[in-house]
């Protein structure tokens, strides 16, 4: 099996150079020249929405600097305390959700 190299038939440069041809008219399933339209695009209401949602996301600083900032200062302090009980709440719902199988 021969990978690469040209082969016969129509290529995208002959379609190039035909379209070229007619002016920029491309022949229709009847053999007549439609004429040249311009580019359009379709985007959902969902792809709108993930283009907002991000836009919202860009806006979010990745580091809280004012957090960042008390929870060093919390700490050094010795007044930073851990609620055992919310870490192990979190832990087993985050087992649960994860192990339970999602239908697409």
């Amino acid at each position: 099996m021969k990978v690469g190299g040209k082969k016969g038939g129509v290529s995208a440069d002959n379609y190039v150079k035909k379209a070229g041809e007619t002016g920029g008219q491309v022949k229709g399933p009847e053999g007549g020249a439609k004429p040249k339209a311009g580019d359009s695009v379709d985007i959902s209401s969902r792809a709108k929405d993930m283009n907002r949602a991000k836009g919202l996301l860009e806006d979010v600083p990745e580091v809280r600097g004012e957090m960042v900032v008390k929870l060093k200062t919390d700490i050094e302090s010795g007044n930073y305390e851990v609620d055992s009980e919310k870490v192990a709440e979190k832990l087993i719902e985050r087992a649960i959700v994860n192990a339970i199988p999602v239908k697409k």
